[in-house]
């Protein structure tokens, strides 16, 4: 575990795009996995899980990764890892945008 703690320390770009893309990933996977599990509770077929409701998913997928950003940011002065973790929010936010107006 302080293995894995001292690896996470490091002011790069790459573990910053790391961790901006692992945090969405994980939350989106939660929050589906929650929805997907209260509609097989209640018996509603996963049909009922629209594109909509996916894309709203995707957008609540960044709220987490913005307060590990200002983590980097202003507590450990990692301004490197906070870019990476900051680019990888916009091009999120880019492909919801994307996704959004065209489908």
């Amino acid at each position: 575990m302080r293995n894995l703690i001292e690896k996470l320390r490091r002011d790069s770009w790459l573990m910053g795009i790391l961790l901006g893309s692992i945090v969405p990933a994980l939350t989106f996977g939660v929050v589906y996995g929650l929805v997907a599990l209260v509609l097989f509770l209640f018996g509603k077929p996963m049909d009922t899980l629209s594109l909509d409701l996916v894309k709203k998913f995707i957008l609540l997928s960044i709220v987490p990764s913005v307060f590990v950003m200002r983590y980097y940011l202003l507590k450990l002065k990692y301004d490197l890892t906070g870019r990476g973790i900051l680019l990888v929010t916009f091009v999120i936010a880019i492909g919801f945008t994307i996704l959004q107006f065209t489908v």
